[in-house]
């Protein structure tokens, strides 16, 4: 269990690793399947013939290809979140670089010096095409993201390997010919195509190939693919978790060197806003059956291999989730239903991971959970991921310290293991768990003291709420 936690607890860093194996894996197998494939003709060599139609050599076209790749590898190594996996395809293409010299291909047939114009166009171009505007503002300390170069390194590697891979496994005639002369015909024409390789040879490259364009893929990657979607019953803590969330999110910008615009919606920032005016007292009240409000921000998840994750969800009264199983199971938008309920409906359907909240504090008080409308929506978006998280736990935490004597915050897990075993004795979220396969339930609370007039009310500190879970919530969120 401990080396389990280890590795959770250092999964950037484990990946890296693999990262790092992979790539020499990759440029060490795959290189020689390139350099044959180039050597056995076919469409790849007929397409670089077509320069003798212009005059231009064959090392001027190989040194300004170089530099146009070389140029978008040296953007992703300057861009803030695409740093590492530029250093890595870097290092990935010189060992790729060294083993075609040894075949006698690409360097041993460029002069350097002569090219050296040639090679100068090709970094121009790359920053035009890759860098463009957002060069302005490498001087400025910003965050960077060279988007375009990271997407033009992953088409031109995607194209090379799986052409090579065409060539090196094909055997076939072309219709035409270049010369300096121009297009000709050629005498013997053949259209017959012969497959070159046995059975494993072709698997074993077909897997390589493969693992190298995911692999390439996911190096590109800025975005986070899950769509996050928040379903609560009434005064379930809904506003509380997104407030909660951005929170916690903006304290992790705060103590970056970079700052990356949160972009909060309007909706979500007047909650924000409330918190700072109110100085004591809860600064959210229950959603109106009429409202429908649109809370979402993004945030930067992974030190090593950093991206974007965009949170977003539409806070909807709770008297609403009894409706929801019936907009789902009909077929568009049901007339008889109100469009808030509809427009939820389909934000249910676009979202990938449903976020659903236990209320804790209902369980503690023996009050009804008005959970039951999930297994409905469930059964009606069975290909649905779900979190389950448990809201308002700050009492759970009291409990927890009296029993064990030990810190919620500091002894996390423990206390996540101690909510998730309070709350399973309820059948309604035995079942809940045992429909979503979730092994544990996570706890978030805002601390909390006791007014002068009986109230539990948010611990303030120089007007700040302090909370425990979101953390490891937007941790959570931002793995899927």
């Amino acid at each position: 269990m401990k080396a389990v936690k280890a590795i959770q607890q250092n999964s950037e860093k484990v990946v890296l690793a693999v990262y790092m194996a992979a790539i020499v894996v990759f440029a060490a197998l795959l290189t020689p399947m390139l350099g044959d494939a180039w050597r056995g003709g076919g469409l790849t060599r007929f397409l670089f013939r077509t320069r003798l139609l212009v005059g231009l050599s064959l090392d001027v076209i190989a040194s300004a290809l170089l530099g146009l790749y070389f140029g978008f590898l040296l953007l992703m190594v300057v861009d803030t979140k695409k740093r590492l996996q530029g250093v890595l395809l870097f290092a990935g293409s010189v060992i790729a670089l060294i083993i075609l010299s040894g075949m006698g291909l690409l360097l041993p047939n460029i002069d350097s010096i002569s090219n050296l114009p040639w090679i100068a166009i090709g970094l121009a171009a790359s920053a035009f095409l890759g860098g463009g505007r957002t060069l302005s503002n490498i001087t400025s300390g910003g965050v960077l993201e060279f988007r375009g170069a990271s997407k033009a390194i992953y088409y031109i590697l995607t194209a090379v390997v799986v052409l090579s891979f065409v060539e090196f496994h094909l055997e076939y005639q072309l219709p035409v010919s270049i010369t300096a002369g121009g297009i000709s015909l050629p005498p013997n024409f053949s259209p017959r195509i012969q497959i070159i390789g046995g059975a494993q040879q072709i698997i074993f490259h077909t897997i390589l190939v493969t693992g190298f364009v995911v692999t390439a893929r996911r190096f590109v990657t800025y975005d986070a693919e899950q769509d996050f979607f928040v379903l609560g019953p009434k005064a379930s803590g809904k506003s509380l978790l997104l407030v909660g969330s951005y929170l916690e999110a903006l304290n992790r910008l705060n103590n970056k060197e970079q700052q990356v615009p949160l972009d909060p919606s309007q909706d979500l920032m007047n909650l924000v806003g409330e918190l700072d005016r109110q100085q004591d007292g809860w600064f959210v009240d229950a959603t109106r059956q009429r409202e429908l409000e649109d809370l979402q921000f993004k945030y930067v998840h992974g030190s090593i291999f950093p991206r974007n994750v965009q949170v977003s969800t539409l806070d909807y009264a709770g008297e609403l989730l009894e409706q929801l199983p019936d907009a789902l199971m009909s077929a568009g938008s049901s007339g008889d239903l109100p469009s808030t309920v509809n427009q939820a409906s389909r934000s249910i359907q676009e979202a990938d991971t449903l976020v659903l909240l236990i209320d804790s504090n209902r369980f503690l008080e023996n009050e009804r959970l008005d959970i039951e409308p999930y297994f409905d929506i469930l059964q009606a978006t069975d290909s649905k991921e779900v979190i389950l998280v448990a809201t308002k736990s700050d009492i759970f935490a009291e409990e927890f310290r009296e029993e064990q004597g030990l810190q919620a915050q500091q002894y996390f897990d423990e206390f996540k293991q101690y909510v998730d075993d309070r709350l399973s004795q309820n059948q309604s979220v035995q079942a809940l768990k045992a429909q979503t396969d979730q092994p544990v339930i996570h706890p978030v609370y805002y601390q909390t003291r006791i007014d002068e007039n009986g109230e539990r009310v948010p611990m303030r500190n120089s007007g700040s709420v302090a909370t425990v879970g979101f953390d490891r919530l937007l941790d959570m969120l931002g793995e899927k």
